[in-house]
């Protein structure tokens, strides 16, 4: 097999990661019974699919191993992937951009509501952008494999 064991298991690592945050947020604002305030809940679910369309994208990239081992690491496949890579660099980016946003946004409007719910908010923000920063971890992964291989 042309990739390193460490490799392979780092990733597999990098992927345990990503499904575990996203269950943790689940669980967390399940628990804490979220209500998101109106006057951000459009951002917040701007930023949320967001977020998640970088994990999709991580998924996909990982989809695309299977036809580089067929090429062999290089050409059209191996340039697809490293375009797909890219792409997942910049949707993380973007959420870095919404969640200054809806941070700047909550702090208008936090004296209206209870201090613990806005500090549950901000680390919600927290955590949903750490979502995005690991499915970026993902593609960096993989993006080290290519290189070694």
């Amino acid at each position: 097999m042309p990739i390193d064991r460490t490799d392979l298991l780092e990733l597999v690592t990098q992927q345990d990661k990503l499904a575990n945050y996203a269950k943790d947020i689940a669980g967390r604002m399940i628990g804490r019974q979220f209500k998101i305030p109106t006057e951000i809940q459009a951002d917040f679910m701007a930023f949320v699919c967001r977020s998640l369309d970088a994990t999709v994208q991580a998924h996909r990239v990982i989809e695309e191993m299977d036809e580089l081992l067929e090429t062999g690491f290089k050409g059209r496949e191996l340039n697809l992937v490293n375009t797909m890579i890219t792409e997942l660099d910049k949707i993380e980016d973007d959420t870095d951009q919404m969640q200054i946003k809806l941070r700047l946004m909550l702090r208008q409007i936090e004296d209206r509501f209870n201090p613990i719910d806005v500090m549950s908010l901000y680390k919600t923000f927290e955590w949903i952008g750490v979502l995005a920063d690991q499915a970026q971890r993902v593609g960096s992964r993989i993006e080290l494999m290519l290189a070694r291989s």
